[in-house]
């Protein structure tokens, strides 16, 4: 499946807030948006601001419209709120369930690692980054996985990384499970799922 692989702060700075994940985003030193400074600011309407916040959870978990679309779909049809929906079915993509987990600083990193063959899923390796993970179900390394030099800095790294309450991580034996599923407040705050979905149901 393609995606952006363009400059990842670019769209930090074209959002105004920091999608990449990264510690040193180029945000926190250039606040203005990419490109010339227009002469005169136009009022964004409010089609133009529901297609921002697609772009920014889009973008966010690596997706192309065509797939984010599908989600989309997909929570549309799972009835109740279908921003939750939507939210949720990202969250527990396996690229983002590593990251969350402290695996990988960043999605893109969790990814990488994903499609590498590095991680198991019940002891099982699988190198899917949109598989979906269900509760319950193990995340570890593979033994391929174990043997990089990133598997051993990660042991001392993940000892100071934050884990959300849906996921119990055994940072000792560098083994995570998902223990319940992601609602509200569990991902960013700057994400506006119901905007999503207003601009989906023109």
């Amino acid at each position: 499946m393609a995606r952006y692989t363009g400059p990842k702060c670019r769209k930090c700075r074209r959002y105004g807030v920091s999608l990449c994940g990264t510690a040193k985003c180029a945000l926190q030193r250039r606040q203005n948006p990419p490109g010339p400074r227009p002469t005169r600011r136009r009022k964004i309407s409010d089609r133009g601001l529901q297609l921002i916040e697609k772009q920014k959870v889009r973008y966010a978990y690596g997706l192309m419209e065509g797939q984010f679309r599908r989600y989309y779909d997909r929570a549309h049809r799972g009835g109740g709120v279908v921003g939750n929906n939507l939210m949720q079915l990202l969250e527990e993509r396996l690229d983002n369930v590593v990251y969350r987990m402290g695996f990988g600083a960043t999605r893109a990193q969790a990814r990488q690692i994903v499609t590498h063959g590095l991680v198991a899923v019940d002891g099982k390796k699988l190198s899917i980054p949109s598989a979906r993970v269900r509760v319950g179900q193990e995340i570890s390394f593979t033994d391929r996985g174990k043997k990089t030099g990133f598997y051993k800095i990660l042991q001392d790294d993940i000892k100071g990384r934050d884990v959300p309450g849906w996921i119990d991580v055994n940072r000792d034996a560098v083994t995570g499970r998902m223990v319940g599923e992601p609602g509200p407040g569990d991902w960013e705050p700057h994400f506006n799922p119901n905007a999503v979905i207003e601009y989906y149901s023109r």
